[in-house]
């Protein structure tokens, strides 16, 4: 999902590229790392769901890399998915809150349960609009139906798929300081979007979502959907770079893909790794490499563009 803002990126190419890891490597940061962004001083700060992945058990937290190093940088959170950095804040979603995090650590929020048209069911992943202005966070809705006793995703034609309640939505949340309506209702809900998960957004307004479900990868443009891809059941991260190529990543599988423009041979780049899991991926173009976050391994995972 994660595509670096311009202006970070412009400093990464003139001082974050002079030495680089060889690639592919692995770091370890904690428990169910979810998403990675680059932020304060051009380090890596990751989302960290911690072991229990419950609803106010406080052991969700963000951490920051700073080459090998991993700290602690704010604590305290439940569950947080995805993260950005934004407004010269990161930016993470936890459930059914939105928070912001500043330069030492600490966390506030920026949209809150009330602060939404409906009450937030699932609260996924975060991606900034091209102004800089304001985020996207998807709402998976009706996730405690996706599944079976052995946690696997019902088929897509089954009787039990038909009982998942179509009430997922895409949010976008301004991040002025003062604001009437904080959060504005972006993409309604429709039966081909019953679990979006991964969101990305393109500089024309375009929407891309990753359906978590069905595994369609689906555009959302000017109030139409068109499927741009399909087959990734899981559908976690996606994001694209200055090329136009787009990744897509799948958690349950640990899969990453990538789509060429022009081309109907997407290429998998996962093969080989040995990924546990693949969750919400980042592209740092500045530094040539993919980052993936391998939830079920506590690593990040930094392969080659």
């Amino acid at each position: 999902m994660k595509a670096l803002p311009s202006a970070l990126l412009a400093v990464l190419v003139l001082v974050g590229c002079q030495t680089r890891e060889p690639l592919p490597r692995k770091l370890a940061v904690g428990a169910n790392p979810e998403s990675v962004t680059r932020g304060f001083d051009g380090d890596l700060f990751v989302s960290i769901m911690g072991p229990s992945r419950k609803a106010g058990d406080g052991d969700g937290k963000v951490v920051r890399v700073h080459g090998e190093t991993v700290t602690d940088f704010t604590t305290g959170l439940n569950d947080p998915k995805g993260i950005v950095f934004a407004g010269g804040k990161l930016i993470t979603a936890d459930f059914d809150t939105v928070w912001q995090i500043d330069a030492q650590g600490n966390k506030t929020i920026l949209a809150g349960p009330k602060d939404f048209p409906q009450p937030p069911a699932f609260l996924n992943d975060v991606e900034v609009m091209p102004d800089g202005k304001s985020v996207l966070v998807t709402d998976m809705g009706d996730v405690a139906k996706m599944r079976d006793a052995n946690n696997q995703l019902w088929a897509r034609n089954s009787a039990q798929a038909k009982e998942i309640k179509v009430i997922a939505r895409v949010y976008r949340i301004n991040l002025a300081p003062k604001v009437t309506d904080r959060v504005s209702e972006v993409i309604p809900p429709n039966e081909r979007m019953l679990n979006p998960n991964g969101v990305d957004v393109l500089k024309d307004g375009r929407i891309r979502v990753a359906e978590f479900f069905s595994g369609d990868v689906l555009e959302w443009n000017k109030g139409k959907w068109k499927a741009i891809a399909k087959g990734h059941r899981s559908g976690d991260g996606i994001v694209h770079d200055s090329k136009g190529n787009f990744y897509i990543s799948e958690v349950m599988f640990g899969k990453v893909t990538r789509y060429e423009p022009g081309s109907k041979n997407p290429r998998l780049l996962s093969e080989g790794l040995g990924l546990k899991s693949a969750a919400d991926i980042c592209v740092d173009e500045a530094h040539g490499q993919l980052i993936i976050p391998d939830s079920k391994a506590g690593e990040l995972v930094f392969i080659a563009l």
